[in-house]
């Protein structure tokens, strides 16, 4: 049977950021979690692992490869440890085990959310992203409410499963970019070295924002590593 490839945004963010990916890739979904579309955010990461759970459930999934974003990548880890018979494959994105969330970004958001957005903008990205790039993930968490995005970061900064991650025995695919501000390099570097059955793939000239910034390259890592499944 065919996976179903199954994106996750992260904090502050919607199904758009898979845009180059939904495109791409065949049998592949993307959801807005809550309060990215429609309804009220969450303030932590099992309320959307439960949320996840009873989408799969609704579309009937099973065989899924869970593709996870940041927060859409702690949501991803967790739900492999609390339903990893829905699962053939992770792959976690600019992520990590643990994310805390530098205090400034909550003082901003309380603030002033124009300027949080800004903010958040200026640390997603490489210094060498198109602009027109950073314009449209401006405009999205525009559409966003301070409340769901606040929620968000709150559920981030609650997060941490580092003394868990070898629980986790699904095939792991681990992306994350060289000039990620958010979550370095040593993040998914933990990663790596604590997922027994996981590979890593860095991504230069690219931030945290990189299935946007560098489309060509994010795709053909993962269908690389979605055909080594197969012939597994």
């Amino acid at each position: 049977m065919e996976p179903t490839l199954f994106f996750i945004h992260g904090a502050g963010e919607s199904h758009k950021i898979w845009e180059n990916q939904i495109g791409f890739f065949c049998n592949a979904t993307a959801v807005d979690l809550p309060g990215h579309g429609a309804g009220s955010g969450k303030r932590t990461v099992d309320d959307y692992v439960r949320d996840v759970k009873r989408l799969c459930d609704e579309k009937g999934l099973r065989n899924v490869v869970l593709i996870g974003h940041s927060m859409g990548g702690a949501i991803a880890q967790k739900f492999a440890l609390d339903h990893p018979e829905y699962l053939k494959a992770l792959v976690l994105v600019c992520t990590g085990a643990k994310l805390r969330v530098d205090p400034i970004i909550f003082e901003t958001i309380k603030r002033s959310y124009a300027k949080a957005i800004e903010l958040i903008r200026e640390l997603a990205f490489s210094k060498k992203a198109a602009t027109d790039i950073k314009e449209k993930v401006l405009q999205e968490m525009k559409n966003i409410s301070p409340e769901a995005v606040y929620g968000d970061f709150e559920a981030c900064d609650k997060f941490n499963i580092m003394d868990r991650l070898k629980e986790i025995k699904t095939p792991t695919l681990i992306i994350c970019a060289l000039d990620d501000q958010l979550t370095p390099v040593k993040y998914s570097e933990y990663l790596k070295n604590n997922i027994s059955n996981s590979k890593l793939e860095v991504i230069a000239d690219a931030g945290h924002m990189v299935m946007l910034e560098k489309p060509k390259e994010f795709n053909e890592k993962l269908e690389k590593f979605i055909k080594e499944l197969d012939d597994n």
